[in-house]
């Protein structure tokens, strides 16, 4: 039950913020501003206004929740402060719509148009991008208060090497050497593995001294 409790929180905190930083990629390449005139219709994406600020910020977020599936608790928490503070990096990139330069719009209107005059006008999609940066923080918020609740799904690697070291232990050589001195079977692995040193001494002792039949 609580593992299955554990799976619901992450899926609750982890599908949003993937979703959160595809949809971040998405809007930071449409257009955010516009240059409109006479024979003048160039559009300017978010990674052109910010100079790849927006997608940066998109592939750290994405790559920031694939890494949380590999980690354990304290792994998670450090991840998911660094992903809210991400969240709010795209919030604020988004809201401040930054324009791209000058130099960048005079050189894209040349290649269309000659018009000495034109309005550059902003778009709703950096809006769009500013959203997804708040889905992000709300995750990343969510994962930082349930990470000990998630899933271990390493201590399932970790049991595996114990019970192989305990296997190999089993399998000792020399417990199998002491069985032959014994004079006992050492396939019958209980008893090979359950026999002391003081026993092996012991039935020694016990052929040397006992009369012959």
């Amino acid at each position: 039950m609580a593992r299955s409790r554990g799976g619901r929180l992450r899926a609750r905190a982890l599908l949003p913020g993937l979703l959160g930083s595809v949809l971040a990629l998405v809007t930071g390449a449409q257009a955010w501003w516009r240059a409109t005139g006479e024979g003048v219709a160039v559009a300017f994406t978010g990674t052109e206004s910010t100079v790849g600020l927006s997608q940066a910020l998109g592939v750290v977020a994405l790559a920031g929740w694939l890494l949380v599936l590999v980690l354990r608790t304290r792994g998670r928490r450090v991840v998911a402060v660094l992903l809210a503070l991400t969240g709010i990096g795209i919030t604020v990139v988004g809201v401040s719509r930054q324009q791209p330069s000058d130099t960048t719009v005079r050189n894209s209107v040349r290649e269309v148009s000659l018009a000495g005059s034109f309005d550059l006008a902003p778009s709703i999609w950096s809006y769009a991008y500013a959203g997804t940066g708040l889905l992000v923080l709300a995750c990343g918020l969510a994962t930082l208060l349930t990470a000990a609740r998630w899933p271990q799904r390493v201590d399932r690697f970790s049991r595996t090497a114990e019970r192989a070291a305990a296997t190999t232990a089993e399998d000792d050589p020399a417990e199998v050497w002491r069985a032959l001195d014994a004079g006992l079977d050492p396939t019958t692995g209980p008893v090979v593995r359950n026999l002391g040193a003081e026993d092996t001494m012991g039935s020694a002792e016990d052929r040397r001294t006992s009369p012959p039949e």
